[in-house]
């Protein structure tokens, strides 16, 4: 049954992985000099009409749109081909590669500070419901949740790294992947942001669904019987309230990328958000929807391993869904 339950939500995956293929194949017929556009941008000043036409039809620009679709699913699934990048001369694979491990671990470090900063938050704010205490996290949180991220990371910039006690406003230039764990001070502020951000909306939901818990029948019983307000708390309201947990997690995973776009513009971080803001300055289309579909294909990772992990903690769900 678990196998079956993975196996339909790949499946699932699958098909929404080749509409996102199918939508960002046909994103550049929308662009100027629609998808002749990398002839121009290849051709340069030598762009003339007789020019261009030669260079599409050498490069297979003037097959029908089916042919070039079926040959970029092909290249994408079968090569992990991406696209070329005419104005950097390279493979869009080739530029992303050098930035992706470095948005990787920078999200990923803000993730498990993330859960385990908020989950225990969650947990407290519910066991204090209404006191001073959870109206002070409870307001710092929407505070951090209304926030931009670009303000944050500004304010935390002009604190941390001119009237506080210093710390470095921007990582260095240039770092190999792991320096955030060579030089983790470098990374105090831009992870802080980005767990900060996150922590905000996770803390509330983890608040949320451990309050609906306490208040089931089962709870009921189990204080009726004689349990204690701890052992109630974390064995009964914290197991059954890990469900939505997880998948929030999941979908936290595109909201950290997007995140770090912003956090990496602002600390000068070379990572996957500031090449793809530069990449937009340039109209380097190709590299923008590769790191689109990389990013999608990031997004359903999350979403079927959170599904996954949400099968194995409620085996109800299994249940449910092969029912149907």
């Amino acid at each position: 049954m678990v196998f079956s339950y993975i196996l339909r939500r790949l499946g699932q995956s699958i098909v929404v992985l080749f509409i996102i293929i199918v939508i960002t194949f046909s994103l550049p017929y929308f662009q100027t000099h629609g998808i002749l556009a990398p002839a121009y941008a290849a051709l340069g000043s030598r762009s003339s009409i007789y020019n261009v036409h030669v260079w599409a039809a050498q490069h297979g620009l003037t097959s029908p749109y089916f042919v070039r679709l079926v040959r970029y699913v092909d290249q994408l699934v079968f090569h992990f081909n991406l696209g070329y990048s005419y104005k950097e001369g390279l493979s869009v694979v080739q530029i992303i590669g050098l930035y992706v491990p470095r948005t990787v671990w920078l999200a990923l470090s803000a993730l498990i500070l993330t859960t385990l900063i908020a989950i225990p938050l969650g947990i407290f704010q519910a066991s204090r419901r209404n006191t001073i205490a959870d109206y002070a996290a409870t307001g710092t949180a929407f505070v951090l949740y209304a926030m931009p991220a670009f303000l944050l990371c500004l304010l935390a910039i002009d604190a941390f790294g001119f009237h506080f006690p210093h710390l470095p406003i921007s990582p260095p230039s240039g770092v190999a992947p792991w320096a955030i764990f060579t030089d983790p001070k470098s990374f105090i502020l831009p992870v802080g942001c980005l767990t900060l951000l996150s922590v905000a909306s996770l803390s509330r939901f983890m608040r949320g669904t451990v309050l609906e818990v306490l208040v089931q029948d089962y709870v009921r019983t189990a204080r009726a019987k004689g349990c204690g307000s701890q052992r109630v708390l974390w064995r009964h309201a914290f197991r059954n309230a890990l469900g939505p947990i997880v998948t929030i997690l999941g979908l936290a995973i595109p909201g950290l990328f997007g995140g770090a776009l912003i956090i990496e513009y602002v600390f000068n971080y070379e990572g996957l958000g500031l090449q793809t803001y530069n990449a937009a300055l340039n109209i380097d289309v190709p590299v923008v929807l590769g790191i689109t579909i990389l990013v999608a294909i990031f997004t359903l990772i999350g979403n079927l391993a959170a599904d996954v992990a949400l099968g194995l903690i409620d085996p109800r769900i299994r249940i449910e869904g092969s029912s149907k």
